[in-house]
């Protein structure tokens, strides 16, 4: 599929003599972030965790959120922590979890007068198949019989289940909602919200994920915890960011502003993890040295997220809370295997989808679906067919009469929107901006809503370029490139949505030697130069079906990353091959 090349537009002169001292190159991917004054700029390059970091009690009910939590722990009344099955539901519903746990051991190693309970926690996770997502009535009625429940408290969930905390409440139970979702038109007002979307809402960063938003509240608690005599230390808070950097990364949030503090300083807390689920589970992805945003999309993420897609998201919550290293390792074993289980059939349903798809013509939202598809795979199906075509993606399994569906999008086209449209002819729907999520029954209501759907997205990308974007920050001399600059390069870290790894293209390159490497010549690893240079290496993953019209002797022009390639010990800078546009 062609891929479409962006290039970003060149800052204007005189923001380069306003910063003179610095790189033309590092100054135009601060341009290209809308950072453009001093304080800007030095905001974003050195986070700082007093300056950049928020209270949480700017959180309007948070503090009736807290109040709510200390009654039930000196009542020793049960408390439920309601989860989803995503990263994002399974750290968040851990950190709840292990920070009341820590609150309800710190009043018995202190010996005050409070004694807390931890045996009165729980927690319930939904099954993405049989229950789907969010809070429903049906779970009340669980919690009620199974759990004898008397406060719950939901996360990455909970805003728009309205019936179920209704009915929570007709039978005395509270809820405290933790989530970041798209705002209802009706708010479920019998619960406390603590949502950074709500209409008046004073928390600054509306941006945070389903976990972030629980670490605020676990931030709160241990406060109170702390002047009520607790034995919680200072900055014991911090020690909670492993969860929040994974699921900051795996929930697609914006790395800017606090965000940004919060990945960061996560990362740092990530590497020397107490967690020994943590640990065993980077053991078992074969993880050593530095741990960046990538480790988390590509190691850490799909481990956790396989549970939820193919079995029960229990496994990766009780990985995340396990303290026992025998019990972790076998928890860490089994998900690793469900995520090679997972990476198989979402390859072979990608495939099938593709098939289907065919060729694109004029359409702007590309639509495909089978009977007995893995409901938890056919979202990350829509990904990799969004990230092909560059179209909004919509892919659904059928079960009967029952349709279950996901979609992913591209920037510019609100899916979860799209599907507002269609919501008569949905049962029940929730996302993003760019993902979402529905069922509905019947073939002929499923069929309605996917042609609404797709006349909207026909209009509203009606000018839209056929193929997948790829934006390119600057042109790059390879002249430019040394330790220096991918130091200054470093700074830009963490890289994510909003912060993506820099593109950078170059002009007339030559290609000296081309090599197919890894299992099965899945990849190729090129000599390049640019005006008779000293030659750059360059490695290209999984370009190697296209290898043959990478001929040695042609001129290119190359968009690429600039990295680095580890190698018994020794580094050495490296260009990752992203796409190419021959002369020829």
């Amino acid at each position: 599929m062609k891929k479409n090349w962006h290039i970003a537009k060149k800052a204007p002169d005189d923001f380069f003599t306003m910063f003179a001292d610095e790189h033309p190159v590092l100054l135009q991917l601060l341009w290209n972030r809308g950072l453009q004054t001093k304080e800007e700029i030095q905001a974003f390059l050195d986070p700082d965790w007093n300056r950049d970091i928020y209270d949480p009690f700017l959180f309007s009910n948070i503090s009736k959120g807290v109040k709510r939590v200390f009654e039930a722990l000196e009542n020793g009344e049960m408390i439920t922590i309601h989860g989803d099955y995503d990263a994002d539901g399974v750290t968040g519903a851990a950190l709840l979890f292990t920070t009341l746990r820590d609150i309800c051991r710190s009043f018995q190693s202190n010996k005050t007068k409070a004694v807390f309970d931890e045996t009165c926690l729980s927690v319930f996770i939904p099954d993405r198949e049989k229950e789907g997502y969010g809070f429903s009535p049906t779970t009340v009625d669980h919690l009620i019989n199974h759990e004898k429940t008397k406060l719950i408290i939901t996360v990455d969930c909970g805003i728009s289940s309205k019936k179920a905390i209704k009915k929570a409440k007709s039978h005395v139970i509270d809820t405290i909602v933790c989530d970041h979702h798209t705002i209802p038109s009706e708010l479920p007002l019998e619960a406390i919200l603590i949502h950074p979307l709500l209409p008046g809402e004073n928390y600054p960063n509306k941006f945070l994920c389903g976990c972030g938003v629980a670490f605020k509240f676990a931030c709160a608690l241990l406060q109170e915890a702390r002047e009520r005599g607790g034995d919680i230390k200072e900055g014991h808070e911090k020690w909670l960011l492993d969860f929040v950097a994974i699921a900051t990364v795996t929930d697609v949030m914006p790395l800017l502003g606090e965000n940004r503090v919060l990945e960061k300083y996560g990362l740092f807390v990530l590497q020397k993890t107490r967690r020994i689920g943590l640990q065993k589970l980077l053991e078992m992805a074969g993880q050593k040295g530095k741990i960046d945003t990538r480790t988390i999309g590509f190691q850490i993420g799909p481990r956790l997220n396989a549970p939820g897609r193919i079995n029960h998201a229990n496994l990766a919550f009780g990985l995340l809370i396990e303290e026992d290293p025998y019990q972790a390792e076998i928890l860490a074993k089994r998900l690793d295997d469900l995520n090679k289980e997972r990476q198989d059939t979402s390859d072979c349903m990608y495939e099938e989808a593709k098939s289907q798809i065919g060729k694109i013509g004029d359409r702007k939202l590309l639509l495909a679906v089978k009977e007995g598809w893995k409901q938890g795979l056919v979202g990350l199906v829509a990904g990799k067919l969004t990230n092909e075509y560059g179209l909004p993606t919509i892919v659904a399994t059928k079960h009967d009469d029952h349709f279950s569906g996901s979609g992913r999008s591209i920037e510019g086209f609100h899916i979860t929107e799209a599907l507002c449209k269609a919501s008569e002819y949905i049962d029940k729907f929730g996302g993003h901006p760019q993902a979402c999520g529905f069922s509905t029954t019947g073939i002929d209501r499923f069929t309605k809503a996917m042609e609404i759907i797709s006349i909207h997205a026909q209009e509203v990308l009606k000018n839209r370029e056929v193929g997948s974007i790829i934006f390119l920050e600057s042109e790059l001399d390879f002249t430019s490139i040394n330790w220096d600059f991918y130091e200054k390069l470093e700074r830009f870290e963490p890289f994510g949505t909003a912060n993506v790894k820099p593109v950078f293209f170059t002009s007339n390159v030559k290609i000296i030697q081309v090599d197919p490497v890894g299992r099965s010549n899945a990849h190729v690893r090129l000599l390049v130069s640019q005006n008779n240079s000293l030659p750059w290496k360059m490695i290209g993953f999984r370009f190697g079906d296209h290898i043959s019209s990478l001929i040695p002797g042609c001129i290119i022009d190359v968009a690429y990353e600039v990295g680095i390639n580890e190698w018994n010990g020794r580094k050495e800078l490296q260009l990752r091959l992203v796409d190419w546009v021959s002369h020829l």
